[in-house]
């Protein structure tokens, strides 16, 4: 037979609290807590969205808000915790059975009684001992484990935004029919307030926003609950990036019913990916992880970003990344350029005096035309015969070591400080030395010594790419 009041009782197992501060230690007082702008997150969800979120994809775990979203004025104590729990008109507390005072440190024994809960005359809440507190409960499907997590809010505008979501005549449920399981994102974000008797000031605030389109969110309503977080795929069209080129159109193998088709598998060398096996940064996570077992928020690291979120939203390329990752981990294993034609020397002129004429001289190679897309696989003079060894190309008279060649130095120098402004680990001195030794066959101590060994063709390539990172990484 079941237990009453006991068989029939449900909870959600709590996996952790996310917090909106952290706790300020001060000697010889108590601690208080400093607001920041971005969750404070354990280790487990750091992995999944960074150090310092502001955003966090969640989903309510039911329909009724009183099971994950309770509000009530909640005052406490070093000593006891929780003392005093009301709803503005009546209230439950802690009271000292010797005297019937709420309880304190110096109380041995206590019981709970029924109290009036008036914020207006409240000593404890005009003493700001206590306060308005949501207890808001939530499932992030990203992160392992199955339970909810918890996040404390006393900031009025917070809940009022979360109540006003939540609301049966809120737009989640007019559009949906429901609260529970669909996706959506937490987010901390600035917001100018103006509390009574206080000048303006920015505080930051909680808001329920959604990444999803209107008409994808009405689709997921019509989905049980119980299916949201595992989507029917959609097997009509096949992704692109999943399919070589070479076997592209040709008839599908016949699938075995009751097998899952396997993984794709990355049958190129990391040195063969081209601009096309990239279409997107998903693909860029995927050959990160096959070939050198890359986790996106390391990914995020070496590119200079701190989350996935603020790598898609840049205006960095998925080709520009893969070069990027790919020139770190491998910066010797650069495919070289093939070799040019032999041009061919001009046709010899009719037989006069002399019985042959001597063919004319093959034109040297000049730099690219400006419109052409050069990428470091494209290298200016590939297929020359090498230099001899210790030899330098000319260079224009009068200049010296540092400003000789054909690469302006001292714009080069700004342009470099802004591209290391943004932490860039390829662009930093060692492995930019590195490029240059293995794209473009030049050494120096410095990259400024070795640029200044560049011919014209190769310093206008180089210079190309500086540029073109610019306004990638603005």
């Amino acid at each position: 037979m079941p237990i009453k009041d006991v068989s029939d009782v449900r909870r959600m197992p709590r996996l952790g609290k996310i917090r909106l501060g952290v706790k300020v230690e001060v000697e010889g007082k108590n601690p208080y807590p400093r607001a920041t702008d971005h969750f404070v997150v354990p280790d487990e969800i750091k992995r999944i969205v960074g150090d310092e979120p502001k955003k966090l994809s969640i989903m309510f775990p039911t329909e009724n808000p009183e099971e994950f979203a309770q509000q009530w004025y909640r005052c406490y104590s070093f000593s006891q915790g929780l003392i005093c729990k009301g709803d503005g008109a009546t209230a439950v507390r802690k009271v000292d059975v010797a005297n019937g005072d709420i309880a304190s440190h110096t109380t041995e024994e206590w019981a709970r009684k029924e109290w009036g809960c008036d914020p207006e005359m409240c000593e404890q809440y005009l003493g700001k001992q206590c306060r308005r507190v949501m207890n808001l409960l939530f499932l992030i499907p990203e992160v392992p484990g199955l339970g909810v997590w918890q996040l404390d809010t006393t900031s009025f505008y917070s809940i009022v935004n979360i109540n006003s979501c939540l609301a049966s005549d809120g737009l989640i449920r007019r559009l949906c029919g429901r609260v529970s399981f669909i996706p959506l994102v937490l987010s901390l974000e600035p917001q100018i307030v103006e509390p009574e008797g206080i000048k303006k000031k920015t505080v930051n605030i909680l808001q329920i926003r959604s990444e999803v389109k209107l008409a994808e969110i009405q689709k997921l309503g019509r989905v049980p609950p119980e299916k949201v977080l595992l989507p029917p795929p959609d097997e009509d069209e096949i992704p692109t990036d999943l399919i070589p080129e070479e076997i592209a159109g040709r008839d599908e193998p016949p699938v075995v019913k009751g097998k899952t088709p396997a993984e794709p598998v990355v049958k190129k060398p990391a040195s063969d990916i081209n601009e096309d096996d990239v279409p997107t940064m998903d693909a860029v996570i995927r050959f990160c992880s096959h070939f050198w077992g890359m986790k996106p928020v390391e990914l995020c690291g070496e590119l200079g970003y701190k989350t996935m979120a603020e790598l898609k939203d840049s205006r960095i390329t998925p080709w520009v990344a893969w070069l990027t990752i790919k020139q770190l981990k491998q910066p010797s294993d650069i495919p070289s350029a093939p070799e040019p034609a032999a041009a061919a020397p001009e046709p010899a002129a009719e037989p006069a005096a002399e019985p042959v004429a001597e063919p004319a001289p093959v034109p040297e190679p000049g730099p690219p035309p400006e419109d052409e897309v050069l990428w470091p696989e494209d290298l200016p003079g590939a297929g020359e015969s090498p230099a001899a060894p210790g030899a330098e190309p000319s260079r224009p008279p009068g200049k010296s070591e540092e400003t000789a060649g054909f690469i302006d130095i001292p714009l080069l120098k700004a342009q470099l400080k802004k591209l290391r402004a943004k932490n860039l680990k390829a662009w930093e001195e060692v492995n930019l030395l590195s490029y240059l030794k293995s794209f473009y066959k030049v050494e120096g101590k410095t990259v400024l010594e070795a640029v200044a060994k560049l011919d014209q063709g190769a310093a206008t390539h180089f210079m190309k790419r500086v540029q073109d990172s610019l306004p990638i990484i603005k």
